[in-house]
């Protein structure tokens, strides 16, 4: 069976407690570590999946020390200058291989996301990409859906139920990304546990027949477009793109009396507009003068996606 290294969040424990400290390195070979007061345990274990594995270490670190708690695993997210770091390469390579100019037709990993200006990649992505040229550093991790998975049982201790959601996609037409962005919504409506937990906590958004509507748009949408798509429906809806990573609420078409929205201009676009909810989180807004207006009916859910 094949080995998975997993690098796990932990809390209620420090490296001043050698005794378990040493009950960890000596029975599972595991390296406890702490960076800006985070602590971290990175261990091994074997299985016929990551999941599995996973599961059984966890299950004898928790036995060796009960008081610690172990969180989430840590996404070991790394840079272009960790990237080369781990490679022994340049910085230049690894920016020709994220430029595409070393691999053909593999592309390299979408980034997760930035830090400050610069992107960032999951190891994992990163390190299965480099298998292919022969520059991994020889260790099997989880998979994006088996982090997921291993996370969910860190949190809820019991293997996640995969609903079958039923879903109506309504994908705006106009531009060519939205597709695409509709394929990967539709794999996280049936796999993703947060997008799940996300359609089934708001059953306002459903319609007569008990689908959830998702108004599917690309972040260049002009958000005028959205809106009047919303004031079609008359009901609260689902509104959801992927830019750096998914991004869905539930929104509805809204001009209410006596409020002040924040006017978009007419040309803005989704990503303004998701820009500008961040900054005002709970008020309506508007787009021109044709009275078409949104105010979103909860949070929104935010997270990665490849």
């Amino acid at each position: 069976m094949p080995d998975y290294e997993f690098i796990f969040v932990v809390d209620g424990i420090t490296l001043d407690d050698h005794a378990a400290v040493n009950a960890l390195t000596d029975e599972l070979d595991a390296v406890l570590s702490c960076s800006h007061g985070v602590h971290r345990m990175t261990v091994s274990g074997s299985g016929p999946d990551a999941v599995t594995a996973a599961g059984s270490v966890v299950a004898r670190a928790r036995a060796l020390v009960p008081g610690m708690r172990i969180l989430r695993l840590d996404p070991d997210l790394v840079g272009v200058s960790d990237i080369a770091e781990r490679t022994g390469r340049s910085r230049q390579n690894v920016t020709q291989w994220i430029h595409g100019q070393r691999r053909d037709g593999v592309p390299f990993p979408a980034p997760e996301g930035t830090v400050g200006r610069s992107l960032v990649w999951l190891w994992s992505d990163v390190n299965a990409w480099l298998r292919g040229i022969g520059l991994d550093d020889g260790e099997d991790r989880p998979t994006r859906d088996e982090a997921t998975e291993i996370n969910w049982l860190l949190r809820h201790g019991v293997p996640p139920v995969h609903v079958n959601v039923d879903v109506d996609f309504d994908v705006l037409p106009g531009r060519e990304d939205t597709q695409r962005i509709a394929a990967l919504l539709v794999e996280h409506a049936r796999m993703t546990p947060r997008f799940i937990e996300y359609l089934l906590r708001h059953p306002q958004v459903r319609d007569a027949r008990g689908r959830s509507t998702v108004v599917v748009c690309s972040p260049e949408h002009l958000a005028a477009d959205v809106f009047a798509r919303l004031r079609a429906y008359g009901r609260p809806v689902v509104v959801a793109t992927i830019t750096t990573g998914v991004f869905a609420q539930v929104i509805s078409a809204s001009r209410r009396p006596g409020s002040t929205p924040v006017e978009l201009p007419p040309g803005a676009t989704v990503r303004d507009w998701i820009g500008l909810i961040a900054l005002y989180p709970d008020r309506e807004f508007s787009v021109g003068s044709d009275d078409l207006g949104a105010i979103g009916e909860s949070d929104p859910l935010e997270f990665a996606s490849r």
